[in-house]
């Protein structure tokens, strides 16, 4: 088969000078180039541009002021979603019959719900999360999750935005989320948040790395979320929970 395509190639080429034969084949070769030199430009600027919206709306979610802490009966101030982010105290998680039963409140036409009560000496204090923030941020999560999974988001990116993904693992919001929006949502995050620790161990941001890692040895409750997810992809995935696993058991 192939003797025969050279053959009649041979008799399309005959009498034809060499000159023009390598003339066409370089003028095909700097074709080519040019063309995927031209697509690659293309690809990349349309990454930068999904990754810049996907980075401004985790911007505009955790700055948002739709959340609030209430001190005592009537004292309730507004604050930014990020502020409830910190690791002070666990979110709460109060189950009844299966469900989550955390107190729910509606205020100026937002639904709330309690995150967090503690006393102290100025009194009783409680934090509260918008309903739409949890489920905004749910949504930007299964939308990265698709983007790392189609090769759009990679490991450098997710090291770059691990500030606003590693804290959803931690201080009890993992389990927040699995009682609120149900097991297989919570894995989307827990799926994030794994990924995004074996990439900042790739590039070295050790302290980050150490931060989860410390908090996930101490919480064993929240193993499954990573290590049993149907989020996993048993090929591609295999190596990356076997990094994950090392990296918290070392």
């Amino acid at each position: 088969m192939w003797w025969n395509i050279i053959s009649e190639y041979m008799k399309i080429c005959k009498g034809i000078p060499v000159s023009d034969i390598l003339g066409w084949i370089l003028t095909g070769i700097a074709g080519a180039i040019a063309y995927k030199l031209i697509d690659h430009i293309q690809t990349s600027m349309t990454r930068h541009e999904m990754l810049k919206g996907i980075e401004e709306t985790f911007s505009n979610i955790y700055n948002s002021q739709i959340a609030f802490v209430s001190e005592g009966k009537r004292k309730r101030h507004k604050v930014m979603v990020r502020t409830l982010l910190d690791d002070k105290e666990n979110w709460m998680t109060n189950i009844h019959e299966g469900d989550i039963n955390n107190k729910i409140k509606v205020l100026d036409n937002q639904r709330y719900i309690q995150i967090r009560k503690h006393s102290s000496i100025a009194g009783k204090q409680t934090e509260w999360m918008s309903t739409q923030a949890l489920h905004e941020i749910l949504l930007l999560c299964k939308r990265i999750e698709k983007m790392y999974k189609s090769h759009i988001i990679k490991r450098i990116d997710l090291v770059d935005m691990q500030r606003e993904i590693l804290p959803l693992g931690m201080s009890g919001r993992i389990e927040f989320f699995a009682a609120y929006f149900g097991y297989y949502d919570a894995e989307c995050i827990a799926y994030l948040v794994m990924q995004t620790v074996v990439s900042c161990e790739q590039y070295h941001n050790t302290e980050a790395v150490l931060d989860f890692c410390n908090y996930y040895k101490n919480h064993m409750d929240i193993h499954s979320y990573f290590e049993k997810s149907v989020r996993l992809r048993r090929i591609y995935d295999r190596a990356a929970v076997r990094k994950f696993q090392a990296l918290c058991n070392h």
